[in-house]
């Protein structure tokens, strides 16, 4: 059921969205989460995860550093969306898990969240922008809130970036940000890359050229989000992905041959002004980003219990037009869970990214070995991005990325199971042919037995 639960909110993600309950999704996974984990027996997570439940659980002791009620609600919000993030990556010892294909529907139903986002995206950046109540807006009040406000009134363009281009509006599709809707495209262009592959491969053609019109709608998009951390993250994507994983030949050459195709789009159609303008001359939030940067390592180094716990949450500054401790996932967990919470989520990223390259090193042997199984290259590529981007927005803002994040995490688990299991069934088949060759049955074996 949790799986089930899963693929139904990126499959008919448009659907949630439209009915306003798509940031409110995690109240379904922690409950569904909590009770499928207590029917699970002896679940046993991987390192990874266990660090990002330390994690969690150290955040707990940052409630008592909160000051003003009124960021109660802003924290328990926060708790779910971490506690939600937790339970997709226990999810790998559900018994959901072990079956089949829920490997397999858990990509599509990416795929399918992918090219929602694309669409809306695409048409937003084109200027058609989709705005209306939605139906837990007339149930759920704002209470004042400038967030709240924005999840339950949809609109798929932000608002206009005078200060970019007089008459430019930044388009936020689906998410609750334009940055967050660049990193959700960004990474999953790497979804739709392996499922060109899969439909070309399969003799689906038509539905791989469409996989491969999207990217290129998503490119559109990506500019028109004005994201720099973005941009950055795919930069970093195409050229650290070669060096930071063991991989072929044919998957270390694939991003530089993308990286020549989207530098070649861009000077093409004109874009590449655009972006060396917002990287240049109209940076506009650069100051406020940085003295925001400033301001959180003084104040969470002015005493012993904040540098050790945080403050729990975002607050006011009269300073500041935004709230201090936000626009990076790094320095916003430093300030809201202190240098406690740091550590354990800096480690879960170490050992994400241990368990990630292993993946490709197991991955490179398979295919040495006559194997044909590519598919945890693009994940692990489409891990690149939102880790990159951590560092200058916050992706816990945007419940959709945090969960998107998530069942990625949640797939390189499920990938070195299904590798490991293949490389085993190669060393027997390889152990086989040995025994036929030397003239033995299959019943038979040349090791002595111990008796």
């Amino acid at each position: 059921m949790f799986h089930k639960l899963l693929i139904a909110y990126f499959g008919a993600f448009f659907l949630f969205w439209f009915l306003g309950i798509d940031q409110l999704y995690f109240i379904v996974i922690c409950f569904a989460g909590f009770f499928t984990y207590l029917s699970t027996e002896e679940p046993k997570p991987a390192r990874e995860v266990w660090f990002f439940a330390f994690f969690v659980f150290a955040t707990f002791f940052s409630v008592l550093q909160i000051t003003t009620a009124d960021r109660y609600v802003t924290y328990i919000r926060n708790q779910g969306v971490y506690i939600s993030i937790l339970f997709i990556m226990v999810s790998a010892t559900f018994a959901s898990a072990r079956k089949p294909d829920t490997t397999d529907k858990l990509y599509f139903a990416l795929l399918i969240f992918s090219i929602q986002c694309s669409i809306v995206a695409f048409f937003a950046s084109s200027g058609f922008s989709i705005s209306f109540k939605s139906v837990a807006g007339y149930v759920i009040p704002d209470m004042g809130s400038k967030y709240i406000s924005g999840m339950l009134n949809k609109n798929s363009i932000q608002a206009e970036a005078s200060w970019f281009s007089k008459g430019f509006y930044r388009p936020r599709g689906l998410m609750m940000y334009p940055n967050t809707m660049a990193g959700v495209l960004a990474s999953t262009m790497a979804i739709k890359a392996y499922f060109i592959y899969k439909f070309w491969r399969d003799q689906l053609k038509v539905f791989s050229i469409l996989c491969l019109i999207f990217i290129y709608m998503d490119i559109f998009s990506i500019y028109s989000s004005l994201s720099r951390s973005t941009w950055i993250g795919m930069a970093i994507a195409l050229v650290a992905f070669p060096f930071a994983f063991k991989t072929n030949i044919t998957a270390k050459l694939l991003p530089i041959l993308v990286g020549v195709v989207v530098i070649g789009f861009l000077f093409l159609t004109g874009l590449s002004d655009g972006i060396e303008s917002r990287l240049v001359d109209k940076t506009h939030s650069n100051e406020g980003r940085g003295l925001n940067y400033l301001l959180i390592w003084q104040e969470t180094t002015s005493s012993i219990d904040k540098m050790l716990f945080g403050h729990g949450t975002q607050i006011d500054h009269w300073m500041l037009n935004i709230p201090l401790g936000s626009h990076s996932t790094y320095l916003g967990i430093f300030f809201k869970f202190g240098v406690i919470g740091s550590i354990f989520f800096l480690l879960f990223l170490f050992f994400l990214y241990r368990r990630a390259s292993n993946l490709t090193a197991s991955v490179s042997m398979l295919n040495s070995s006559g194997g044909n199984y590519i598919r945890p290259y693009f994940l692990c590529f489409a891990l690149i991005t939102p880790i990159v981007q951590m560092a200058f927005i916050e992706v816990d803002v945007d419940l959709s990325y945090a969960l998107y994040f998530s069942v990625v995490v949640y797939l390189i688990g499920q990938e070195c199971i299904i590798v490991e299991d293949r490389l085993n069934g190669l060393s027997e088949n390889t152990m086989e042919e040995r025994y036929r060759v030397a003239g033995y049955s299959g019943t038979q074996s040349p090791i002595p037995s111990s008796t």
